[in-house]
C-alpha cells in the first residue's frame, strides 16, 4: 500500500464520527438506564432480592473483556472487533428484552456485557487511528460529552420509558441505535488501512485475569458474610493468588496478553494511575451524593437527581477545555489544566471535610462544579498521553489496558467508599442499620444530630485521591504530542472488505 496515497475524505471523516459518537451513546447510556427500572423490574419479575446482579452481572463481563478486545483489535483490525462488540451487544439486548425471570435476565445482560465491555476503548482506539495526535484531545472532549449526556440522561430516560413502555423497552431501544451505529461503522471503517500484526492471544492469562477480576468483583459487590456458601475472604484469597498468577504469566509468556513494555512505560504507568485514581473518587463521591443531598438539604431522589445535572455538565465543560487546550498549544504543554484542576478538586473536598454540612445548597453545589470541572480536565489528557508514546499496532491493546484498569480501580475504590460510610453509619444507628438505606434508615439518619459528620471520611478519601492523583500528574513526564500528521498512512482501503480482511498487508506496514 502507498502510504503517501489521498487522505480520507472529510465526508467519511464525519460519517465514522457520527457513528462512533453512537457507539459511545450504547455505552454509557446502557450503564445507567437500567438503575431507575430496577423496581419495576422487581415487581413484575417477582424477584426483588437478587436485582443487584442486574447491575454486577453486566459490570463483571464488561470490565473482564475490556483488556481483550483492545488486543484483539491489535490482531484482527479495528473493523472487525468494533463489529463483533456491536453484534454482541445487541444480541444481549435483545435477550434481556425477552427475559421472563430474573436469572435468565441476568445472564442475558453479562452477555450483553461482553459487548459492552469493548465499545468505549474501540471507540478511543479508533480515534486514534484517523485523527491527528494534536487534535485527538478536541475530539476525546467532544466523546467525553457524549459519554456524560448519555450517562445524565440514561437513568431519567430508563424511569419514563418502564413506567410508560414497560421495562423491557430500555432494551429494546438499543437495536435501532445499534443498528445505525453498525452500519455506519461497518463501512466507514472498511475505508480505512490496517494496522494489526500476526500476534498471538494470550488465552491462559486472559483467564487468569478474568479469574482475578471476577472474584474480586463479586467479593466488592457483596454485602454479607458468605456468597453461595464461600465465605468473603476466600473470594479476596483466590482473587489474590490468581493475580500473582496472572503477574507470572506476563513475565514468563512470549506474547502476553498485556505487553511488558506497556507496564515499564513510566508515561502510561502514571497516567493510568491519575485516570483510575479520578475517576475512583468521581464514581465514589457521585454514587453516595443523592444520599447526601437527601439526608443533608431533604431533598427528595428525584429532586437530588436534577440537582447533580450541573456537576455531570462540569465534568463535559471539563473535557471539552482540556481538550481544546492540547489543540491550542501545539502538543506541547498539556499538564498544567488537569494538575491545576484536580488540585482545586482536593481543596473542594479539603472544604467539605471542615464544613460537612454548614454550606448553603448553593455553595455546595458551585464548589463541587469546580471539582468536578477539574476532574473532567484529566480525561482527555490521559487518554492522549499515552497514545502518544505507543506504537500503533499497540495502541487497542494500551487504551484497552487503562479502561480496564479504571474501570476496576473504580469499582473497587467505589466499594471502598461505601465500606466506610456504611461503617459510619453503623456506628451512629448501631443494629438499626443493619437493613442497608431503607427509607427507614435514611428517615432515622435525618433525626439524628451531627448526621453530616458521617460523610466528613468520604470527603477526606475524596481529597485524599485527588491530591495523589496531582501528585502522580506532577511526576509524569510531559513529552511533547508528535507531529501534526495523522497517526495513519493517508490511505483508503478498498471498498470490497474482504480483500483487505485476509490480506497479508506485512510488507506495507511502515512498522514491520
Amino acid at each position: 500500500m502507498n502510504a503517501t496515497a489521498p487522505a480520507i475524505d472529510p465526508k467519511d471523516m464525519r460519517g465514522i464520527i457520527i457513528g462512533l459518537m453512537m457507539v459511545m451513546l450504547l455505552a454509557a447510556i446502557d450503564q445507567t438506564i437500567v438503575s431507575t427500572a430496577m423496581p419495576t423490574i422487581g415487581r413484575e419479575l417477582g424477584d426483588i432480592e437478587h436485582l443487584p446482579w442486574i447491575v454486577t452481572s453486566y459490570l463483571l463481563s464488561s470490565t473482564v473483556v475490556t483488556p481483550l478486545y483492545g488486543k484483539l483489535a491489535d490482531i484482527i483490525g479495528r473493523r472487525t472487533t468494533i463489529i463483533t462488540a456491536i453484534v454482541i451487544f445487541l444480541a444481549g439486548s435483545a435477550l434481556c428484552g425477552l427475559a421472563s425471570n430474573m436469572w435468565f435476565l441476568v445472564v442475558a445482560r453479562a452477555i450483553q456485557g461482553l459487548g459492552g465491555g469493548g465499545l468505549m476503548s474501540l471507540v478511543q482506539t479508533v480515534i486514534a487511528d484517523i485523527v491527528p495526535l494534536r487534535e485527538r484531545g478536541k475530539y476525546q472532549g467532544y466523546f467525553a460529552a457524549v459519554f456524560t449526556t448519555s450517562s445524565l440522561g440514561g437513568p431519567v430516560l430508563g424511569g419514563v420509558m418502564a413506567e410508560n413502555l414497560g421495562w423491557a423497552s430500555i432494551f429494546w431501544v438499543n437495536l435501532p441505535v445499534g443498528l445505525v451505529a453498525l452500519w455506519i461503522v461497518h463501512r466507514g471503517l472498511a475505508k480505512l488501512p490496517r494496522y494489526e500484526r500476526p500476534h498471538k492471544l494470550d488465552l491462559i492469562g486472559a483467564g487468569l485475569m478474568a479469574i482475578a477480576a471476577v472474584a474480586l468483583l463479586i467479593a466488592l459487590n457483596t454485602h454479607g458474610g458468605t456468597i453461595a456458601g464461600v465465605p468473603l475472604w476466600g473470594l479476596y484469597l483466590a482473587s489474590g493468588v490468581f493475580w500473582l498468577a496472572f503477574g507470572l504469566r506476563l513475565r514468563l509468556a512470549d506474547q502476553p496478553l498485556i505487553p511488558t513494555s506497556l507496564l515499564g512505560n513510566s508515561i502510561v504507568l502514571r497516567a493510568t494511575i491519575v485516570s483510575t485514581l479520578a475517576m475512583g473518587v468521581l464514581m465514589g463521591i457521585g454514587v453516595y451524593n443523592p444520599l447526601y443531598l437527601q439526608l443533608i438539604y431533604d431533598l427528595s431522589a428525584s429532586q437530588a437527581g436534577l440537582a447533580l445535572t450541573p456537576l455531570s455538565l462540569a465534568i463535559v465543560a471539563g473535557s471539552l477545555i482540556s481538550g481544546r487546550l492540547i489543540t491550542k498549544g501545539n502538543g506541547q504543554h498539556y499538564k498544567l489544566a488537569p494538575m491545576l484542576g484536580l488540585l482545586a478538586g482536593a481543596i473542594v473536598y479539603a472544604v467539605l471535610v471542615a464544613f460537612p454540612s454548614g454550606l448553603p445548597f448553593w455553595a455546595y453545589i458551585a464548589i463541587l462544579m469546580v471539582a468536578n470541572l477539574g476532574i473532567g480536565t484529566m480525561f482527555p489528557v490521559t487518554v492522549s498521553a499515552i497514545q502518544n508514546v505507543v506504537e500503533r499496532h499497540q495502541m487497542g491493546t494500551a487504551t484497552g489496558m487503562m479502561n480496564f484498569f479504571r474501570g476496576l480501580g473504580g469499582a473497587i475504590l467505589v466499594a471502598g467508599f461505601g465500606a466506610v460510610l456504611f461503617g459510619q453509619i453503623f456506628q451512629l444507628l448501631g443494629e438499626g442499620a443493619a437493613a442497608g438505606l431503607t427509607p427507614q434508615v435514611l428517615d432515622e439518619l435525618k433525626h439524628v444530630n451531627g448526621a453530616a459528620a458521617i460523610f466528613r471520611p468520604l470527603f477526606g478519601l475524596g481529597a485524599l485521591g485527588l491530591a495523589a492523583s496531582f501528585l502522580v500528574l506532577w511526576s509524569m513526564e510531559e513529552k511533547p504530542i508528535r507531529g501534526s500528521e495523522p497517526t495513519v498512512p493517508q490511505q483508503v482501503e478498498a471498498a470490497t472488505p474482504g480483500v483487505l480482511e485476509g490480506a497479508d498487508l506485512s510488507k506495507s506496514n511502515p512498522k514491520k
